[in-house]
């Protein structure tokens, strides 16, 4: 009777999984496209941004975009976005790879995005290739990416951003790249972040490792590593806090 039971569990487990896939399809995409509506989204091959244009633009609330492995990738000169996410909650990329891009990611006016197990990489141009750029968001989480070669790895604006989680990256550049992680007002507001958390970051080969704008509030840096070449953390006299990091000099 248990074996009956269990078979019958396991058989309507299998027809949830297939009834909720026909109601919840992955759509795939393709370069320039326009996300307004919530839904899951893939990538089913590379693509290619032109000068100045945006790879995927994400405007729509409950979306989830899985790179599937793929690469959004630029021209090479420093121009162009491959994702950039606005007036969007609940918003989750995932899983492949950004390249030769102005700015990798852009989250604005947002709430509640996820960005996790990206590789982002830039040529070390200047002025600085962006990573990643929140401004004026709250609850965005930026977990286990791998950067390199960005001058600015994870730049942060605005004092409408709060609450957001910088954890767990590894950030890497090999000429000496302006900043890996930056918190900054913005051209309209004069306020900066407030109440993140900046945990668990290895940061390698920039000029600073974290900076504070004075204008910050309190923001946690802590457990961090960093190997930097003028200075490890700079909070400006913001009321930011930091415990438990590590770092050294490169000579």
């Amino acid at each position: 009777m248990s074996m009956i039971r269990l078979g019958s569990l396991a058989v309507g487990a299998l027809l949830a999984q297939a009834l909720f896939a026909q109601q919840n399809p992955v759509q795939f995409i393709a370069a320039g496209s326009v996300i307004d509506q919530p839904g899951s989204y893939a990538l089913s091959r590379n693509l290619n941004v032109s000068d100045g244009q945006t790879g995927v633009m994400i405007t729509a609330s409950g979306v989830t975009l899985d790179l599937n492995g793929f690469e959004i990738g630029g021209i090479g000169r420093n121009t162009g976005t491959g994702i950039q996410i606005m007036n969007a909650t609940g918003v989750r990329v995932h899983n492949g790879r950004l390249s030769r891009l102005g700015f990798g990611v852009t989250v604005m006016n947002s709430a509640s995005v996820t960005l996790r197990d990206l590789d982002i990489r830039g040529a070390g141009l200047l002025p600085p290739e962006v990573g990643v750029m929140i401004m004026q968001s709250s609850g965005v989480v930026v977990e286990r990416n791998n950067f390199a070669n960005v001058g600015l790895g994870i730049f942060v604006r605005g004092g409408m951003s709060h609450g957001n989680r910088i954890v767990d990256n590894n950030l890497v550049s090999l000429n000496r790249g302006p900043l890996a992680i930056c918190y900054n007002p913005t051209p309209t507001d004069t306020r900066s972040p407030s109440g993140d958390l900046i945990s668990g970051n290895t940061i390698y080969g920039f000029n600073g490792g974290i900076q504070m704008a004075a204008t910050s509030g309190v923001n946690m840096i802590r457990g961090n590593t960093i190997f930097y070449y003028s200075f490890a953390t700079e909070l400006n006299d913001s009321p930011s806090r930091e415990m438990e990091n590590s770092s050294a000099q490169i000579r």
